[in-house]
C-alpha cells in the first residue's frame, strides 16, 4: 500500500466499500479512498501520480470537504475513479487537474445541498454509521437523485444571495428609494453628511427642500399566511423538467420557512396526490422523498387550485400541461384573490399558459431553458 493508514481508516474503507462501483481497480480505489478520508496523508512509496494529486490546489479545497467524512469521501473517489478512467482510456493520465475542476465544482454543490436541510428539533442522538451511509449509496446509485442534488446547491447559492438582498424592517422590507425628509428612513450613504461641516449645511438645505436620500417600507403585514406551491408530477414533466421543477420548489420552500411562513406543496397530475405542510426546517428524509416521487397521470389544473384555495396565501403554480379551468372555478379563484389578497405566479415549461391559467395568474412566466438563470430569474420575481 503506498499510503499509511490505521485499523479505523480500514474498518471505514470495509464498510463504504460495498457502496462504490469500481472503475479501477479495488487496490487503486481503496488508495483514493484514503486519500479523501484521512486527516494527514502520508506516503510509504513514492508515486507520480499520487504525489500529483497531493498537491493539486483544488484537491486540498476539496480535501476541506471530504475529510473523516465517508459519504462524501465515497462520492469523491466514485466520481474521481469514473474520470480518472475515461483519461486512462484516452491515455491522458497526466490531465489531472481537468478532474479536480469538475470534482471541485461537484463536491461543493453536493456538500451545499445535503448542507442545507436540518433534521428537526434539536436533541441528543448518536448517528448509526450504517445509516449515514443510505444516502451516499442513493447517489452513487441513483442518476436522477444525482442530478437533482447537484442542481439544488446551485439554485439554493443564487435563492440565498437573492433573499439577503431583501432588507427586513419591522413588519416590512426595503423596496425602493424616493426623496423626502424622513430621518428615520435615511439612506446610510447620507450618514456621512453628519461628519462634515459644509456636508451638515448642504443636508439641512436639502431636509428642508424634501430631498432627502429615502428608502421606501414595504408592509408586509397582511402577507403573512402560507406560500403555496403546486407542482405537477404528470407524465410529461419526467426527465429534466421534474429535476428542474423540485429543485426551485425546495428553493422556494427554504425561502418561505426563513421568511416565518408556512409553506404547502400540493403534487398533482389528474388529481391531487399529495399535499405536503412544512412549517419548520426540513429533514433531510423528506428532501429525499421529496426528489424521488413521481406519479406520471394525465394534467388537471382545476383539483390543485381548489385545494391551493384552502390556505392563506400566494400561489407558485409550476406545470407543462395544456388544460383549461371551468368558468365557475375562474370566478371563484378570481373571488378568492380578492378576498385574501394573494397572487398567483405561474411557471409554464416549454408550453404556453392557457387562456383561463393566464387569466387568473397575476405573473406567467414560459420557460423555454432550464438552466440557472431562468431560475435566477424566479427568485427575483417571487423570494
Amino acid at each position: 500500500m503506498i499510503i499509511k493508514y490505521d485499523k479505523y481508516d480500514k474498518m471505514v474503507w470495509e464498510r463504504c466499500k460495498d457502496k462504490i462501483t469500481f472503475h479501477i481497480s479495488e487496490k487503486d480505489t481503496e488508495i483514493i479512498f484514503y486519500l479523501f478520508f484521512k486527516y494527514e496523508v502520508e506516503l510509504l512509496d513514492d508515486s507520480e501520480i499520487i504525489r500529483k494529486i497531493i498537491n493539486d490546489r483544488k484537491f486540498k479545497h476539496i480535501k476541506t470537504i471530504t475529510t473523516l467524512d465517508e459519504n462524501y469521501s465515497i462520492i469523491a473517489t466514485e466520481f474521481f475513479c469514473e474520470k480518472f478512467k475515461e483519461l486512462k482510456e484516452k491515455s491522458r493520465e497526466e490531465d489531472l487537474s481537468d478532474i479536480f475542476d469538475e470534482l471541485e465544482s461537484y463536491m461543493e454543490n453536493i456538500s451545499y445541498s445535503l448542507g442545507c436541510f436540518g433534521s428537526g428539533c434539536g436533541y441528543r442522538s448518536y448517528t448509526d454509521p450504517t445509516k449515514k451511509l443510505e444516502l451516499a449509496e442513493k447517489l452513487l446509485k441513483n442518476k436522477k437523485l444525482k442530478e437533482f442534488i447537484k442542481l439544488l446547491g446551485t439554485f439554493r447559492r443564487i435563492s440565498l444571495k437573492k433573499a439577503k438582498r431583501r432588507i427586513k424592517h419591522f413588519s416590512g422590507e426595503k423596496y425602493s428609494t424616493t426623496c423626502g425628509n424622513s430621518l428615520t428612513n435615511l439612506l446610510s450613504c447620507e450618514y456621512k453628511n453628519f461628519t462634515d461641516e459644509m456636508l451638515f449645511v448642504d443636508l439641512l438645505r436639502r431636509y428642508n427642500e424634501n430631498k432627502l436620500l429615502n428608502y421606501k417600507i414595504l408592509d408586509n403585514i397582511k402577507n403573512h399566511g402560507d406560500f403555496v406551491i403546486c407542482l405537477d408530477l404528470s407524465g410529461s414533466m419526467r426527465g429534466n423538467k421534474e429535476i428542474w421543477a423540485k429543485a426551485v420548489s425546495l428553493c422556494l420552500i427554504e425561502a418561505s420557512l426563513k421568511r416565518g411562513k408556512r409553506c404547502v406543496v400540493i403534487i398533482f397530475d389528474d388529481g391531487v396526490r399529495e399535499t405536503k405542510i412544512f412549517e419548520k426546517n426540513i429533514h433531510f428524509k423528506e428532501v429525499l422523498d421529496f426528489a424521488s416521487v413521481f406519479y406520471g397521470g394525465g394534467t388537471n389544473f382545476e383539483k390543485p387550485l381548489r385545494e391551493a384555495l384552502k390556505f392563506n396565501g400566494d400561489v407558485v403554480f409550476i406545470t407543462d400541461g395544456e388544460c383549461e379551468i371551468p368558468l365557475d372555478m375562474l370566478n371563484e379563484i378570481k373571488k378568492e384573490k380578492e378576498k385574501k389578497e394573494i397572487k398567483i405566479y405561474s411557471l409554464c415549461i416549454n408550453t404556453k399558459p392557457t387562456i383561463t391559467l393566464k387569466n387568473i395568474s397575476d405573473v406567467v412566466l414560459t420557460i423555454y431553458e432550464l438552466n440557472s438563470k431562468v431560475a435566477e430569474q424566479i427568485f427575483d420575481m417571487i423570494i
